[in-house]
């Protein structure tokens, strides 16, 4: 393997990936997904802005680990990192999520709604920073 070196422009476009997608699935199902959590939109806007700051910064988190992950294959690109963040979504994300849940007795539809939000968001995140990845990768063994 060659030297491990973290691909900062796949990491923000990750993040980018995984932040607009959150905009679109709570956007699309967030009467729902606010009904679920029995809370109302009064009562989440008093942390202001601060929840999307660390939305992103958690992306970038997530970003990073999946450009971790993806320096082991041989080949890490977008179809890599998508089976990279199914897997990681379904085994940690979702296995995390019902863990928490079952103890904080959540309803099976919050559950829903984040499991979904979460896998689908790291098969894209994945495989944007695999894209991203393959694509610096192309472009220094073209240069050397």
């Amino acid at each position: 393997m060659s030297e491990r070196r973290p691909n900062y422009a796949g990491i923000i476009v990750g993040a980018i990936v995984l932040f607009v997608w959150g905009a679109i699935w709570f956007t699309a199902l967030g009467s729902v997904w606010l009904a679920a959590t029995g809370r109302t939109k009064d009562e989440l806007m008093l942390y202001g802005f601060w929840p999307f700051v660390i939305a992103f910064l958690a992306g970038i988190l997530v970003s990073y680990c999946f450009d971790n992950m993806l320096w082991h294959y041989e080949s890490g690109n977008a179809a890599k990192g998508a089976q990279v963040g199914l897997l990681t979504g379904i085994c940690i994300f979702v296995a995390m999520l019902l863990n928490l849940y079952s103890f904080e007795a959540r309803s099976v539809m919050l559950m829903l709604l984040d499991a979904g939000y979460g896998v689908i968001g790291f098969v894209l995140t994945g495989a944007a920073v695999g894209a991203m990845r393959a694509r610096a990768h192309k472009r220094a063994a073209s240069s050397g």
